[in-house]
């Protein structure tokens, strides 16, 4: 076995990982399109809460010759927020790491990818709970509280008749609720847990829709074209200790608006503070958190007990998560009456 030498002095920042931390995403995290990421200088702060005085009518915009016309106020309030870090750290033995590269990858590598992937996973979770929670959306709608609301309850009939749920009346209904907030169509997103998908594609009102035009089972895009608007699917899975997975969505759904490039004044649902650094209105520079890129940060440094033969390895991300418009998101929960079966994935095994 060859002897290790590592390539970064102790608790070095690895610049290459630390962006690799900051670009990394993986698709089954779909909370980034309700919550996106927005750089701040300072790691605590005010972000913007606009009112909505521009939907209301004043009394006249008439001016009468020679009189002032009447006025109005653009008035906004404040909240705060507080970037934390959010971190992980694990060790590689030497021996792992020769063992690893011996048959084809290396053990340090897949460190960087698990830590960061958990710290993801963290967040995606967190960001659940944010959009399902009926404190943060009080315009929330619970299918199961009436009768034959849910989507996996099918109609005898499609699209006819009370024995069944009718999704396509319902999330239409509740659209309405968000073009009176000034959101779009085009702007709205839906996003549906991976059960509530298949429950979806399987329901007489949604095949009704392709029964002449489509073969095989429906499809996302086709989904966003029966609800005319964008439909997300939310597939991450968390395990618990027993190692049994369950959905990170759950058997619930949410609409809802971000802006696509989001700034700490626009009207989105939510939004994750990532704290960067920057300048002050006066060009002064406000320092970013240390030992990271952007908010982002990768050390590596070799356990001072030698005679353990191991490196470590952290990963830190600085960031805070906001409910910050709660007229533009809706949660659709307990969309479905019978929990999705899931499988047991086997125990970890190490050497």
């Amino acid at each position: 076995m060859g002897g290790y030498v590592g390539t970064m002095p102790a608790g070095a920042l690895n610049v290459a990982l630390s962006n690799f931390a900051k670009e990394f995403r993986n698709n089954a995290f779909v909370g980034e399109t309700f919550a996106p990421r927005v750089p701040v200088a300072r790691q605590s702060f005010q972000y913007v809460v606009w009112n909505r005085d521009d939907f209301k009518l004043p009394g006249t915009t008439l001016r009468a010759p020679g009189d002032e016309p009447q006025s109005v106020r653009r008035s906004y309030s404040t909240a705060p927020y507080m970037a934390q870090s959010h971190a992980l750290q694990g060790d590689v033995p030497f021996e792992s790491e020769s063992y690893g590269l011996g048959l084809g990858f290396s053990t340090r590598k897949q460190l960087t990818q698990q830590l960061i992937k958990q710290i993801n996973l963290d967040r995606e979770v967190a960001i659940a709970r944010l959009l399902l929670s009926e404190t943060n959306f009080p315009n929330y709608t619970d299918l199961s509280a009436g009768t034959n609301n849910q989507w996996d309850k099918y109609p005898s009939v499609p699209d006819v008749g009370t024995d069944g749920s009718h999704p396509i009346v319902q999330v239409e209904a509740l659209k309405a609720i968000l073009r009176q907030a000034g959101i779009q169509d085009a702007d709205m997103s839906l996003l549906l847990s991976d059960p509530v998908v298949v429950a979806l594609q399987n329901h007489p009102d949604i095949i009704n829709r392709f029964k002449y035009t489509v073969a095989g089972s429906i499809s996302l895009d086709q989904l966003s074209s029966v609800f005319r608007v964008k439909c997300i699917q939310g597939s991450a899975i968390l395990l618990n200790r027993q190692n049994v997975a369950s959905w990170v969505w759950g058997s619930n759904a949410f609409l809802g608006y971000a802006q696509a490039a989001p700034t700490q004044d626009d009207v989105s649902c939510a939004k994750t503070f990532v704290w960067t650094g920057g300048t002050d209105g006066n060009g002064a520079t406000i320092a970013a958190p240390p030992s990271t890129v952007d908010g982002y940060g990768v050390l590596e440094w070799i356990d001072p007990h030698l005679a353990k033969k191991k490196y470590w390895q952290s990963v830190d991300w600085y960031y805070d998560l906001r409910a910050t418009a709660q007229e533009t998101g809706i949660p659709i929960l307990n969309a479905l009456s019978i929990a999705p079966t899931m499988g047991t994935i086997p125990g970890d095994i190490e050497g």
